[in-house]
């Protein structure tokens, strides 16, 4: 499993979620942003990373190889979240607000690490689903 791969993987989803919140903004003047869809991006790139193992190795990973990939892509998560974070600071007024407040930070460090956390089992999840349905697509013909 390719660490690199799930990074951007992850990027591209992050990104075009942006993309769809501004777009439906911008034309509906209707605000569907939540903190749900911060998890989205480690679910697609998991299940990416999960299909691309098992086309590539004609096998599911073991229950180890998962973990230990969870693992590091957690931490691929938590630099991520807080470089977004960081350069959203500047440009978001209610990250700015948050940040501003007493205790703010605190705050803002226990979602991001809170998300991490919710990632990290997601990616260890969602890995065993993608190789599972590619694996089984390949049973199908």
């Amino acid at each position: 499993m390719k660490l690199g791969r799930f990074a951007v993987v992850y990027l591209a989803i992050m990104v075009a979620l942006m993309v769809l919140i501004l777009l439906v903004q911008a034309i509906f003047r209707f605000d569907i942003s939540n903190a749900g869809m911060a998890i989205i991006p480690a679910m697609g790139a998991a299940m990416a990373e999960g299909q691309a193992f098992a086309k590539a190795e004609d096998r599911a990973p073991e229950t180890s190889e998962m973990w230990a990939f969870a693992r590091r892509a957690g931490l691929v998560v938590l630099g991520l979240t807080l470089l977004s974070t960081a350069a959203f600071s500047i440009a978001v007024p209610e990250i700015k607000f948050v940040l501003s407040q007493p205790g703010g930070a605190l705050v803002l460090l226990a979602a991001i690490l809170f998300q991490t956390l919710i990632s990290f089992v997601l990616v260890r999840f969602f890995l065993a689903t993608g190789a599972k349905s590619i694996l089984r697509a390949q049973k199908r013909g």
